[in-house]
């Protein structure tokens, strides 16, 4: 098997996490025929308590469709993404769709086959690429294969792992996810069915949910398949820890293209916050060592529908500060009791402090973090609504409709202009060589190519700095509360090409 070669199209580009269901609603709402619970797009307070049963499914959906994004493309443009990726639109009960049930079918609330290949064409001309999200460590438990499995059915049995006395094994013990047998011929199959569907109809790109624990031989096998249909489609895999730190890192051979980086986003966050600056340099050192085709299409974070809101991390109150005690956004702690999870009380917390209370402040460090984002190696991403100061912690209350009727439009412009910075600079930013110093106040940033370098200036005190180089002949291309080549401001930040 051959060493892996990541696609040189994704290099530089700037990437737009969207939660379909919750971005936009332009085509028709299917109502009765489901029986969904359809919310007003206005009311953005999820429904954080149980069913009557005790259960926390939070079964209710916006509509959000397919057509929706299309109809935003110029939009999502505009503000510089050339990259999207959307979390999974197959057929589902849930509006997560992780609990994922037929993924050659779509869900109908989202669209059709026609209407993803239209968003690939559509956004095709406006060079953006397009990926998408395949769950195949599970399956959902109302699956039509599962439920075969459970009455019996050989062939579909084969699909699950089993216990040595024929219970199912459920994903992290959610009783809707029953785990897959990645060694199954026909469950390959599917997989294979499933990544030749995707990437026929126009995906660029494939992310693996959970792809740090598929084993190394599914992996390579989906790659052979992958490439072979498209040897231009990028794979990554969810990774939540340093790779280099895994038994199987994924990123030397022939198992993926690259993959997520959490990590930085728990650095760039703590030293924004706190001015941890040894766990932000150890950090990045580790990542120098992944190869550098690798790095360069690294999926740089901040924030997810998995994790807190960026400027709720910032900000709120309950992150973890200390970085052997978790990452920021482990904050469940206090609530883990002998008898199991307290979810409604978490929950309950989550909505009391469902609040930024001092937003000039909270947008001043989030746009310092969003800065170090962009200029780091790899493929800066954003979920949509944290442009426009969409807060709040763990779901549900991450992942509230897109605010198309107001919104933080400061803070819009600002990643409008962070990302025609980003793009006017790909020559150097795609893959230039990287070098961070830093100390609890401030942060030196320079990348360098044979186009040129960068250097970036980021204080995120309250106070101002003094710049102790010379920039009179470098031309400045970003500028954060007015700093100058000689005084970086309060929460500010002053970025030169030489």
């Amino acid at each position: 098997m051959s060493k892996i070669q990541v696609p040189v199209r994704f290099k530089g580009r700037t990437r737009y996490q969207i939660l379909d269901r919750r971005y936009c609603r332009a085509g028709p709402t299917i109502r009765s025929t489901l029986g969904r619970k359809i919310k007003d797009w206005n009311d953005v307070m999820p429904d954080w308590k149980p069913d009557q049963d005790g259960e926390y499914r939070n079964e209710y959906f916006y509509g959000g469709d397919l057509l929706g994004i299309i109809s935003k493309l110029d939009y999502i443009k505009s503000m510089g993404f050339d990259f999207i990726i959307l979390t999974p639109i197959s057929k589902t009960h849930t509006y997560h769709h992780y609990d994922v049930e037929n993924q050659t079918v779509l869900d109908d609330f989202i669209g059709s086959w026609l209407d993803f290949e239209k968003l690939c064409d559509e956004a095709h001309k406006r060079d953006i690429l397009i990926c998408v999200d395949l769950v195949f460590n599970h399956m959902g438990s109302r699956s039509e294969a599962f439920t075969k499995a459970m009455q019996g059915d050989l062939y579909y049995k084969g699909w699950f792992s089993w216990t040595k006395h024929g219970y199912p094994i459920f994903w992290y013990g959610f009783k809707d996810m029953p785990e897959t047998n990645k060694t199954n011929p026909d469950f390959i199959e599917y997989v294979h069915q499933t990544e030749k569907k995707y990437i026929l109809m126009g995906a660029d790109a494939v992310r693996f949910d959970l792809g740090e624990i598929l084993p190394s031989e599914f992996l390579r096998d989906s790659r052979e398949f992958i490439k072979s249909i498209n040897s231009e489609v990028l794979m990554i895999s969810e990774m939540w820890d340093l790779a280099n730190h895994r038994e199987n890192p994924q990123i030397y051979g022939d198992q993926v293209d690259s993959v997520m980086n959490p990590p930085l986003a728990d650095a760039i966050l703590r030293w924004t916050r706190w001015g941890n600056n040894l766990h932000l340099d150890y950090t990045i050192g580790e990542l120098s060592k992944y190869p550098n085709d690798v790095h360069d299409v690294l999926w740089n974070m901040l924030d997810s529908h998995d994790t807190p809101r960026a400027i709720t991390m910032l900000t709120g109150e309950g992150m973890c500060q200390d970085p052997f005690s978790g990452r920021i956004w482990d904050i469940e702690t206090r609530w883990r009791k002998p008898y199991g999870f307290d979810t409604y009380n978490f929950r309950k917390w989550e909505r009391d402090h469902d609040i930024i209370s001092d937003i000039k402040q909270a947008r001043g460090k989030l746009e310092i973090a969003s800065l170090i984002q962009y200029l780091m190696k790899g493929i800066p991403v954003v979920f949509a609504g944290t442009e426009v100061g969409i807060s709040g912690y763990k779901d549900p209350f991450n992942r509230k409709p897109y605010n198309w009727e107001g919104g933080d439009q400061e803070l819009r412009k600002h990643y409008t202009s962070l990302g025609r910075m980003r793009n006017e600079n790909k020559d150097i930013l795609a893959d230039g060589d990287e070098n961070v110093i830093s100390n609890s106040d401030v942060l030196k940033i320079l990348r360098s190519s044979n186009a040129g370098s960068i250097i970036a200036l980021v204080n995120r005190c309250d106070y101002a700095q003094r710049i102790d180089i010379s920039l009179e002949k470098a031309k400045e291309i970003f500028n954060i509360n007015g700093s100058t080549k000689r005084e970086i401001a309060p929460l500010g930040a002053i970025v030169c090409r030489i």
